[in-house]
């Protein structure tokens, strides 16, 4: 009976402490300038967003989060960036021009670790590769790395003071100089493995979605890979 009585005295307090909440931040924010807000367009990058964390039983063993950089990704960072710098529409389109051209030739992701799971060093406990059409890719460049403001803002919750971000590229020819992606390819698929765990990053190319453009003009279009 006493138990009940203090959970009903505490039920109000904190109905009370909520309504403060929002109370405070009201105040907070009419006598505290907050600047204008951006618009960011950042809602159409999510799908290109992995996260995982892998546990042993109740152990947390990593914690990693990927970000796929196509053609859709290189537009919307294109678009904020040259936004936020004050760019005009000329630098917007020699600059989205730069970022779709390292598609013709690279797999690119950023991927998040936490600091004490180091990636692309030789005590690494976790490797990465690519898994397409069936067949493994290793990285040709796996490497730490400063996270571009526009990506930070990207990666939304995943990213905080915790995280060490590494770039991740794959060649986008094999041996025999084809691409290794075609018009068939449903799918890639980054893997990150341990000695005793393992989980693939899935990306369904048929689910790519353009970003909208924070310029006059769309997007440069570019002709699909053969």
């Amino acid at each position: 009976m006493q138990r009940k009585k203090i959970v009903s005295g505490i039920a109000p307090l904190v109905l009370l402490l909520l309504s403060s909440c929002g109370r405070i931040v009201d105040w907070t924010k009419s006598n505290f300038y907050q600047g204008e807000d951006v618009v960011l367009y950042d809602e159409k990058v999510s799908p290109y967003i992995k996260n995982v964390t892998i546990y042993d039983q109740l152990d947390t063993k990593a914690n990693f989060s990927a970000m796929w950089l196509s053609d859709p990704i290189r537009a919307a960072y294109a678009q904020l960036h040259t936004k936020r710098m004050g760019k005009d529409e000329t630098q917007y389109k020699a600059f989205l021009r730069r970022q779709l051209e390292e598609n013709n030739h690279y797999i690119t992701l950023y991927v998040l670790s936490t600091h004490e799971v180091k990636l692309g060093v030789p005590e690494s406990y976790w490797s990465l590769f690519l898994r397409v059409n069936g067949r493994d890719y290793m990285p040709f460049e796996l490497k730490e790395v400063e996270l571009p403001t526009e990506y930070q803002q990207f990666f939304g919750k995943y990213w905080n003071r915790f995280k060490v971000p590494y770039i991740v590229r794959f060649r986008l020819v094999d041996e025999n100089e084809d691409s290794i992606i075609s018009d068939q390819t449903e799918f890639i698929s980054l893997f990150v493995r341990s000695a005793d765990k393992e989980h693939a990053f899935i990306w369904d190319l048929y689910e790519q979605q353009e970003p909208a453009p924070l310029m006059q003009s769309a997007p440069i279009k570019r002709k699909k890979r053969r």
